[in-house]
């Protein structure tokens, strides 16, 4: 895949921001591409250029400023910090992200269901290899992707729906628990067999 040029970006950037703001104080079912285009002072033409429609910008600005910064070098090691970086960045942007936690539609819940599985597959299978780990077959990989993609995804999205009371430390805390049990359980496993 090739990278986006840096012009491609800025504008695809300016357009998500200008939505971004515009969701701070208007739902997103009333939110028109004409809002993001004025809003962003890019012509109407262009925006159609970079995308079919605001689902996709949307979509594109979650996995820009979420899931790639995400799994950017994720690690067993940082994996804490990165949980706790991504659940930080949506309480900072609170107001926006809750916000498009009410779109009637369930495309962005299956966007990030699908992204996170998509994401834990490939990580399941570089950090298995670069810490000699031997998963069983592509179809237990693709078990293991579904649960815990599923898993943390809906964990998320339940915590940005409910209004994000919770602190980002705490969640990420609850998470990390969950995920050093299921650690221990799996060499506990190894060891019997």
């Amino acid at each position: 895949m090739t990278k986006e040029s840096t012009c491609s970006h800025k504008t695809k950037m300016k357009m998500a921001l200008a939505l971004k703001e515009l969701m701070n104080t208007t739902s997103f079912d009333k939110i028109t591409v004409s809002d993001i285009t004025e809003k962003s002072g890019i012509h109407r033409q262009t925006f159609y250029y970079h995308f079919q429609d605001r689902y996709e910008l949307l979509e594109w600005y979650i996995n820009k400023e979420l899931v790639e910064p995400f799994i950017d070098d994720f690690t067993f090691d940082n994996m804490y910090d990165k949980f706790r970086e991504l659940l930080e960045t949506m309480n900072e942007s609170k107001r926006f992200y809750q916000n498009a936690m009410k779109i009637s539609s369930t495309d962005l819940s299956n966007y990030i269901m699908r992204r996170t599985k998509e994401e834990l597959v490939f990580l399941a299978k570089n950090i298995g290899k670069a810490n000699s780990v031997q998963l069983n077959d592509e179809s237990t990989d693709m078990v293991f992707a579904e649960f815990f993609g599923f898993g943390l995804a809906g964990v998320i999205l339940s915590w940005a729906k409910e209004g994000m009371k919770t602190s980002p430390e705490k969640l990420t805390g609850d998470i990390m628990k969950i995920i050093e049990i299921c650690k221990s359980i799996a060499v506990q496993r190894e060891m019997k067999h």
